[in-house]
């Protein structure tokens, strides 16, 4: 595999990078977006799947943003509420590998760019086995007013990092949210846990620990 040099920065996505995608967690997050919804709006919840379904991924590719834009509230304000209604460590367990990776790439300054809330994911940070003192800074719409695909979060790592685009690596799972807004300011891309290779991003890896054979 080739090694990609001249990289000073890495930026992680959280749910479905640092732990494979998990479909018992996506159920879980995507009926606390429908609870969220129906609680301001008093729909149904065939109502609430409806009317989800007709702005999700046709307008944003932000299921978040879907739920504030129903919900007449900011996207921070529907993470905040999403999150009490589930618990993401409830659906992982502490991963030597993952901890082991991070110990390979200790001369890396690492960020953590993810739709979700601060306190929940350094929650889940000390389940996976990871010290939060690995990350720079983690970054959500808490801090930047939005979440990804929007780019304002990216633009708040390079004005803190000022290095340039192409010294920061972006990892993630998801094209469109993670990586295509990466892509677009010059940084390089990383796709995890896919075996079919990406036409949009730099490199394409079947699991988050193979990042190390591209790094070390």
């Amino acid at each position: 595999m080739k090694k990609h040099t001249g990289i000073k920065v890495i930026i992680w996505d959280f749910d479905g990078t640092f732990f494979r995608p998990n479909q018992a967690l996506w159920d879980a997050v995507r009926s606390s977006e429908y609870r969220t919804i129906i609680n301001h709006t008093g729909w149904s919840m065939e109502k609430t799947v409806y009317e989800f379904q007709k702005y999700y991924k046709i307008v944003t590719p932000s299921a978040t943003e879907t739920v504030a834009y129903l919900c007449n509230i900011t996207t921070s304000e529907a993470a905040l509420e999403m999150e009490e209604y589930f618990d993401r460590r409830k659906f992982v367990k502490k991963d030597k590998r993952l901890v082991s990776l991070f110990r390979k790439l200790d001369r890396f300054d690492h960020y953590i760019l993810a739709n979700g809330v601060k306190k929940k994911l350094e929650e889940t940070l000390v389940v996976l086995g990871l010290s939060q003192g690995i990350f720079k800074e983690i970054i959500t719409s808490e801090t930047v007013g939005v979440n990804k695909p929007s780019d304002k979060g990216f633009r708040y790592i390079l004005k803190i990092t000022n290095v340039a685009p192409k010294e920061h690596l972006m990892i993630g799972d998801r094209e469109a949210v993670d990586l295509a807004p990466a892509k677009k300011l010059g940084m390089h891309t990383c796709l995890v846990w896919s075996d079919t290779k990406s036409s949009i991003v730099d490199v394409t890896l079947p699991t988050v620990y193979d990042v190390a054979r591209m790094m070390v």
